[in-house]
């Protein structure tokens, strides 16, 4: 039986060759006709692919030109029409500039100063419990110079309240700092607390990050944002000073100046730093300085 069965493989094997061969000398055989057809297509298919992978790369060149200078680098002026506490106010102040210029009669311009200042160095022991960073000497020291800088750059410029974060080393910065602008009033703002305001990009390889709790410090820090920054309403130049964190200003300035919201762990702000930003009537916005420590003394300038 085993021989039999053997005999019926080699048969079946030698049918199954002679129909490949059979296929071949058919398919090669076949006249030209076939021939031209097979290579009618290969050549189509050619074309195909080259005029598809041409028409690709000038649509993506197209499309990033485009973004790069019309979307992504254009200035949007009326970036703070959104949540602007007085639009009504804005759009009047609008309308008569463009009077004034079409009357060829100059009006002022109206500047908002925003001062912020990186808190000063603290105690960090203990890094789970906010009560005990309080500031060490050398951050009393700094927070004292940072104040008489002010008092001196200042000089003259109405500032009736001092907004501070509900951290205590950014409350005892804002208290030494508050002697020396003895008609201001400090105000507590928990929205100006520190966290983490957006996922950065590059993500540093030793950090971790929360997504739920960079959700949460998201929503919060931009409601800060917008409670701080718009376009001055009024016919006068504004001065506000804010004692808050790093973190909170570095984010600042990137919505600010319009920057892409993830690199603002790219910015290094040092202890008591001063960051001066300039927004104009007009929906302009100008860095005059950011984490300046130029006021310290060498040896008292920190990161931590």
């Amino acid at each position: 039986m085993r021989y039999q069965d053997l005999l019926k493989k080699i048969k079946l094997s030698n049918r199954f060759k002679g129909n490949i061969y059979m296929n071949r000398a058919f398919s090669h055989g076949g006249g030209g006709g076939s021939t031209e057809q097979v290579k009618y297509v290969k050549e189509g298919k050619g074309k195909y692919i080259f005029y598809t992978a041409v028409t690709s790369v000038a649509l993506s060149l197209g499309i990033t030109y485009a973004y790069e200078n019309y979307i992504l680098y254009k200035w949007n002026n009326k970036y703070d029409y959104s949540y602007n506490p007085d639009i009504s106010t804005i759009e009047n102040k609008l309308k008569e500039r463009k009077e004034a210029k079409e009357g060829k009669r100059e009006k002022r311009h109206v500047s908002k100063n925003i001062i912020l200042v990186r808190h000063g160095q603290y105690e960090r022991k203990n890094r789970n419990d906010e009560n005990s960073k309080k500031l060490t000497k050398e951050g009393c020291k700094q927070a004292e110079i940072t104040g008489k800088k002010l008092k001196d750059i200042l000089n003259n410029k109405k500032i009736n309240v001092i907004y501070h974060s509900d951290l205590i080393r950014a409350k005892e910065t804002a208290q030494i700092i508050s002697k020396y602008f003895p008609n201001a009033t400090l105000v507590n703002d928990p929205n100006l607390n520190e966290g983490t305001p957006y996922l950065p990009d590059p993500i540093p390889k030793s950090s971790k990050f929360d997504t739920n709790k960079i959700r949460l410090d998201n929503k919060r820090i931009n409601k800060a944002y917008e409670t701080y920054f718009y376009q001055p309403p009024g016919d006068e130049d504004e001065y506000q000073l804010i004692i808050c964190h790093g973190n909170v200003i570095r984010y600042f300035l990137c919505r600010a100046l319009q920057l892409p919201l993830f690199s603002w762990l790219r910015f290094s702000s040092y202890n008591c730093g001063i960051t001066w930003i300039v927004l104009d009537d007009e929906g302009s916005v100008v860095l005059r300085e950011f984490g300046s420590v130029s006021h310290l003394p060498f040896e008292s300038v920190t990161y931590f």
